[in-house]
């Protein structure tokens, strides 16, 4: 079997990973396939996740075919987080092995079902069970210097996790966070294996979705969802009806002080506070990845009052505390 070797590049960032993706995801021969990551040194939250779930499609495209890897062994921190074992390869720590702290999150890999039993047990909805987690990432993406950032982003962390849980059809989904200090930047990324934005918000009659494009522009509108829509006659109701507010919030913080990147299909859509750019990319379910500037975090205090005169003064209201309460290896399948 010819051998077909496939240089990891040297940063693995956000756009450098999408073109590393695209490079090899559409390749259908029966080879050897060796990824080397000799020259790679970097590789951001959104990449551990986005490469180790294009490597495990990969690997499922082409049964025919054979995957090592080589030249990871400097490659200490990935592994740590649980980069390599996500995909299989026989090298650091499993995806949520690492305890993580105030600083970082490594790879948690959590089941939709095991999340809704719990729910069922606790007799409480799926929000309350996430909001542990939503809580840990805002912490980190904050690290505490503003406790309004800190609040809005627990509840935009909260609602995008349960939104997967609650509509993606997924069977599971990961996430990871890490603060830089050297940069003064935290980084979150989270991603599912659903059916995608487009099928989702097509149950939104108001809608009209023609393309991939499409679904993810009017998911970035505030009171936008598959779910809840004018004109519904039987609306959710309660403190856990969905709002449509968290991707709309989460971008608006990211735009003023970082960036906000989301991608669906075969599109993507990279927000700042001067541009938007689109991508091309296959996601295998749905991506959303945060990049935000702590220095920018004050200027975000006023921008969220500013933003706060749009939304439902409801929609950041916690649940009631009675209710929280209740050298080459192989790379394996």
């Amino acid at each position: 079997m010819k051998e077909k070797t496939i240089d990891v590049p040297k940063n693995l960032y956000f756009e450098e990973t999408i073109d590393f993706v695209n490079s090899f995801a559409s390749i259908r021969k029966k080879r050897n396939y060796v990824f080397d990551f000799k020259k790679t040194l970097r590789i951001d939250p959104f990449s551990l996740l986005f490469v180790s779930q294009e490597l495990k499609i990969f690997k499922n495209n082409n049964p025919l075919s054979t995957f090592h890897a080589r030249n990871f062994l400097h490659l200490t921190y990935p592994g740590h987080m649980g980069f390599f074992k996500s995909f299989g390869l026989d090298f650091g720590k499993e995806p949520g092995e690492a305890k993580g702290s105030e600083t970082y999150s490594p790879i948690q890999v959590l089941n939709v079902q095991d999340i809704k039993k719990s729910a069922r047990d606790l007799l409480v909805n799926p929000g309350v069970v996430l909001d542990k987690y939503a809580e840990s990432i805002s912490n980190i993406l904050t690290q505490n210097k503003s406790e309004l950032i800190t609040n809005v982003l627990r509840y935009s962390m909260r609602e995008i996790l349960r939104n997967i849980v609650e509509h993606s059809q997924s069977e599971k989904f990961s996430f990871c966070a890490q603060y830089l200090p050297s940069k003064g930047k935290v980084t979150f990324a989270v991603l599912d294996n659903g059916i995608g934005l487009k099928k989702s918000l097509s149950d939104n009659p108001k809608l009209t979705l023609k393309s991939d494009l499409d679904a993810l522009l009017w998911g970035l509108k505030p009171g936008v969802s598959g779910k809840v829509y004018p004109g519904q006659k039987k609306k959710p109701k309660g403190e856990w009806a969905n709002s449509g507010y968290g991707l709309y919030m989460t971008s608006n913080i990211c735009k003023k002080g970082g960036s906000f990147f989301i991608s669906s299909g075969n599109k993507g859509i990279l927000l700042t506070d001067k541009k938007q750019r689109e991508f091309e990319l296959e996601t295998h379910g749905t991506a959303v990845y945060l990049d935000i500037d702590l220095k920018s975090i004050y200027e975000l205090d006023k921008m969220l009052k500013e933003l706060g005169e749009n939304i439902p003064k409801n929609v950041f209201l916690q649940p009631s505390k009675s209710t929280m309460d209740k050298n080459t290896k192989s790379i394996k399948d």
